[in-house]
């Protein structure tokens, strides 16, 4: 059935028409592979940690952190890389780095090594990742007018989660025989993905400027464009909020709902069914909204599914709770692509969307090292760590109405 609706959804709809273009549907297929593997990485590995290795929330929260932050200068490098040289040839080099690292984190697990080591490990393939993803959305921006744009980031978003509905679920049942073999398959799929993009992708366009040898300027140059630095900052402290999503929200289920990791799974896996279903329809109903209201209704369903969590539990419960939490993605995400390419000149593409990764990267970490902060200080009583994500957040919401009034957007 679920096939059937997305062959009705997708490709019976103009969108079908978008997938005819090459990047678009080579970055669909490999996000498709890409989410169903590393979704498993990315949900169990807090289980790992915290189950196998005993090691405290806090711990977890600052990992993630440092994972983010010391990537930094790497991912706005990357930008500059991929506006110079093209982005296939940057996603083929961070692929096979990545590639070697992750088989590097599977041998680690599986021969239990020392903590700081796999710490280690994590740090260095967080920012090929990110370098890889900000190639991913400047090849979609070049096969897509600026009308086209938040459409065409539907249709990644639409393979990416058709992933991540079997991903979790089927990591839930190898992670009930082995954490190790999650990490393995990571691997595995990020070798299917370097092998893709070399066969199939065709190289993007590199801007005159690059082609003649002249300089676009120093690459932190996005930050001085005032209108996009307003406008990435608005949406990276938005992510203090949204990215309890993930790290805190997993540990939460496990420690307060007692969720197995089947049923964490499970739950993921009902997100990744949403969006593939859903992101079509939810394109049609709130299709005539403009980018920054869809990015504040998107803001304000995660804050709302995630303060009324302490007021119900059981499985039938989070299953709901997850299906608003899904539409709030579905809302703002394809959104938030779109309007970093609608801030970004056509020439430096690549920059400005590093450079976005970068502001969000500065304050996005920032959310799982509240969560596991606060999962500490309310252990005895988990259900307390919604009640300041709720004040902060309807703070933030309330404070940013008058702000985004000021953006300004290209059509490019």
């Amino acid at each position: 059935m679920l096939l059937l609706y997305i062959k009705s959804s997708i490709f019976n709809s103009s969108t079908f028409k978008l997938l005819s273009r090459r990047g678009i549907s080579v970055v669909s297929v490999n996000q498709f592979f890409r989410v169903f593997s590393r979704s498993q990485l990315w949900v169990f590995l807090p289980l790992y940690l915290f189950l196998q290795r005993n090691v405290p929330y806090i711990t977890i929260g600052i990992l993630f952190f440092l994972m983010a932050i010391l990537s930094l200068p790497i991912t706005l490098f990357g930008g500059r890389f991929i506006d110079r040289n093209g982005a296939k040839k940057a996603i083929i080099i961070c692929n096979a780095l990545l590639s070697t690292i992750l088989i590097l984190l599977f041998l680690s697990v599986f021969y239990n090594e020392n903590l700081y080591y796999i710490y280690f490990i994590l740090i260095c393939s967080e920012p090929f990742m990110n370098i890889i993803g900000s190639a991913d959305n400047v090849i979609v921006s070049q096969y897509s007018s600026s009308s086209q744009r938040t459409a065409a980031f539907s249709v990644v978003r639409i393979f990416q989660n058709a992933g991540f509905s079997i991903g979790p679920a089927i990591g839930g049942f190898i992670a009930s025989t082995s954490y190790s073999y999650v990490f393995l398959i990571a691997a595995a799929f990020s070798f299917v993905e370097l092998i893709i993009y070399l066969l199939y992708l065709e190289e993007t366009r590199i801007s005159e400027n690059e082609q003649n040898g002249k300089t676009q300027g120093k690459f932190y140059d996005a930050f001085r464009n005032r209108n996009f630095f307003m406008l990435s900052a608005l949406i990276a402290l938005f992510f203090i909020i949204m990215g309890q999503w993930g790290t805190t929200l997993t540990l939460f289920w496990k420690g307060y709902d007692s969720m197995t990791n089947v049923q964490v799974g499970f739950l993921y896996s009902v997100n990744g069914i949403v969006v593939t279903v859903g992101q079509i329809p939810t394109n049609r109903l709130v299709g005539k909204m403009n980018d920054i209201l869809r990015i504040n209704l998107g803001y304000l369903l995660y804050l709302g599914s995630f303060s009324v969590l302490p007021f119900f539990t059981g499985f039938p419960f989070l299953v709901v709770d997850t299906v608003f939490i899904t539409l709030g993605e579905n809302v703002i995400t394809p959104s938030i692509n779109a309007i970093i390419s609608r801030a970004s000149p056509p020439e430096t593409r690549g920059q400005y969307f590093t450079s976005f990764q970068v502001l969000t990267g500065l304050v996005g970490p920032s959310a799982p090292v509240f969560g596991t902060l606060f999962l500490t200080i309310f252990s005895s009583d988990m259900g307390m760590i919604w009640y300041p994500f709720t004040i902060i957040g309807t703070i933030l919401f309330i404070s940013f109405v008058p702000i985004w009034k000021k953006i300004k957007l290209y059509d490019n």
